[in-house]
């Protein structure tokens, strides 16, 4: 059975090998190691260079321990040779001890500034001259205008909406708008319900663009609370759609896709088309873009209501209305 030992602790040193004459009287050295420490001259000038003077000497020679024995004169000197940050060198302690407290005034500009409107002027008003113009110019409009404002401005106001574009997915056009025409009209919870359990590819990337328009409809412009916030409606109604479906209403604020449609993107990449007889032709990957428009019920209630109103003022068809005929011609039309 060997004994281990550490090295350090039984290495002699040649000197004193030879000096002893017995070997029961050995006596361990001090092991030979190199020193590092912070007052070192050697950690910035000289990596490994030993010299013959003893450490006093060259610290009372060498200029550069005298800047090392005062921490702000360590600093700047860190700064200039090191070429980094302070906070990351072993004198950092020394350094923030040797500084003065701070100031009420320092102390208050270290805290980050208030955000007021004075300071944040450049930010949300960057052009105050343009925005008196453009305000001017409204208030001009208002009052020619007598404080009436248009039917789309007043739909605008009462009713919300909220389009939504896709990236460019690696698909045809041609492929993805029979996607498009699926889920168009429907709710969006059953065209996610579509999607969901359709066997198109692109089928998962219009599912995922759908889930995002709901949310951002929601959290953005507040659409589909209607439950939520009390707005569904005591009795179902009824109504019919453009294409000519009936359907039931409860809640006004549940969203439906008004619109899809999809747009063609750039070409993705080329590949070489070989044909017969030494030909070739080039095929082009292309991408495409998917968009939809959701709306409220309350719009399609609104058009129901507009359709119905259009059809009771224009009154029964007369097939020969009792009027002068004017115009007439001596011959025939054909």
């Amino acid at each position: 059975m060997s004994l281990h030992l550490a090295s350090r602790r039984l290495a002699l040193s040649a000197r004193s090998a030879s000096i002893t004459s017995a070997p029961s009287t050995l006596v361990p050295s001090t092991p030979c190691s190199q020193r590092r420490s912070k007052w070192s001259v050697n950690i910035f000038k000289g990596w490994g260079k030993s010299g013959s003077k003893d450490a006093s000497a060259s610290k009372s020679q060498d200029p550069t321990s005298a800047e090392l024995d005062d921490p702000k004169k360590r600093a700047a000197f860190l700064e200039r040779n090191m070429h980094g940050s302070v906070s990351d060198n072993i004198f950092q302690d020394e350094i923030d001890a040797a500084r003065p407290p701070p100031t009420a005034e320092e102390s208050v500009s270290q805290h980050p500034e208030q955000k007021t409107r004075e300071n944040m002027a450049m930010v949300t008003d960057p052009d105050p001259r343009s925005r008196i113009r453009w305000q001017r110019r409204k208030v001009i409009q208002m009052v020619r205008s007598n404080g009436n404002i248009s039917k789309e401005e007043r739909i605008k106001m009462t009713e919300r909406q909220l389009l939504h574009k896709s990236h460019f997915m690696p698909t045809s056009v041609k492929k993805l708008v029979m996607l498009s025409r699926q889920i168009a009209g429907k709710n969006v919870d059953d065209a996610i319900t579509q999607m969901t359990w359709s066997k198109k590819k692109m089928a998962a990337e219009i599912k995922y663009y759908l889930e995002e328009a709901r949310d951002l409809a929601i959290a953005q412009r507040g659409m589909g609370l209607g439950k939520v916030n009390g707005e569904t409606l005591g009795k179902a109604r009824k109504i019919q759609t453009k294409d000519g479906k009936w359907i039931e209403v409860t809640d006004p604020t549940r969203m439906y896709i008004a619109q899809s449609w999809v747009g063609r993107g750039p070409w993705r990449g080329k590949e070489i088309d070989y044909k017969g007889r030494g030909r070739m032709g080039v095929i082009q990957h292309p991408s495409t873009s998917f968009t939809i428009l959701l709306k409220e019920e309350k719009t399609r209630i609104r058009e129901y209501e507009e359709r119905e109103a259009k059809k009771t003022a224009k009154g029964p068809w007369v097939h020969l209305p009792n009027r002068r005929v004017t115009g007439q011609r001596p011959y025939y039309s054909w």
